[in-house]
């Protein structure tokens, strides 16, 4: 299916909207950030938004459900085993990102760890890399759905591979804003927190963007986004209380970007992808769509 304009309106409003209303619960209870039980429930909500908006435009467009499983990639794709190396690399790399990301920040001064017993830690680090991984894997789905399985491969056939990552990464960033201008990720930066989380979420998408491309199969982005959000949570429980670290230098912010960016830039030079405009001219050449609408 190639998107018409009204195609991309639908899904945008919905998956904005209904993240909105997902997200609402801080902002009605006024407690902010120190709503752990609206906040955490509500982001967890949100995720599944996107999925949302993709089954509107489906919905108008009156397209099959086997086209929708092979167009959004929920399949292994053509090379399967491919496909779940991309998905083991993915799943260990993710933490592996933080792990060096926050690791430099501690060499630079910008963060500091602070370990309790050694049997702690590893159960924390188990615990992460599988219970959690796994039970974010239905709402990285509900994310990745949206934005790597229906929005990048449209807006890469429309604008070219690199407009529309980069295109894509924006617009994941600031769905984000129910939580980020409370300041989630970077809460010494208040509601310029919506504007920073750009910088993490492209050069981040762009990696996803490529798991998603490479495969054609939403599979590989959507473990590393899980287990990405799973790995979080080690670096938070081991953060020294004593050392007020800058999110904006650590691995969410300045050093994280470099090393993500750095990652991007490997993947695409090494492993070249072809866009999908080329194809997507071919198809409609072949059944005739308008384009707008």
């Amino acid at each position: 299916m190639i998107a018409r304009r009204n195609d991309f309106v639908l899904f945008t409003v919905v998956a904005f909207v209904l993240a909105w209303v997902a997200g609402s619960g801080p902002w009605i209870d006024g407690h902010g950030l120190e709503s752990a039980l609206w906040l955490h429930s509500g982001a967890l909500l949100m995720m599944l938004t996107p999925t949302l908006g993709v089954l509107a435009v489906w919905r108008l467009r009156e397209r099959s459900w086997r086209e929708f499983v092979r167009e959004i990639g929920l399949t292994l794709g053509e090379r399967p085993r491919r496909t779940v190396a991309l998905i083991a690399a993915a799943w260990l790399g993710a933490p592996l990102f933080l792990l060096v990301g926050f690791g430099l920040s501690a060499v630079f001064g910008w963060y500091s760890f602070e370990f309790g017993r050694a049997e702690l830690v590893v159960v924390v680090l188990l615990d992460s890399l599988t219970v959690n991984a796994l039970s974010t894997v239905v709402f990285a789905l509900g994310e990745e759905i949206g934005w790597r399985g229906w929005l990048l491969p449209q807006l890469a056939r429309r604008f070219g591979l690199a407009s529309g990552l980069l295109i894509t990464g924006v617009i994941w960033a600031l769905w984000h804003a129910p939580l980020t201008l409370l300041g989630y990720n970077y809460p010494n930066l208040g509601r310029w927190a919506a504007l920073a989380f750009i910088g993490f979420c492209v050069p981040f998408g762009a990696i996803l963007g490529w798991l998603r491309l490479s495969a054609n199969s939403v599979w590989p982005c959507t473990v590393a986004h899980a287990s990405l959000n799973a790995a979080v949570i080690p670096f938070s429980l081991f953060e020294s209380p004593v050392h007020q670290s800058n999110p904006l230098l650590t691995g969410f912010g300045l050093t994280g970007w470099a090393i993500l960016a750095a990652i991007a830039a490997a993947l695409f030079t090494c492993f070249p992808l072809r866009s999908p405009s080329r194809r997507a001219r071919i198809i409609a050449t072949d059944h005739p769509q308008p384009l707008l609408g």
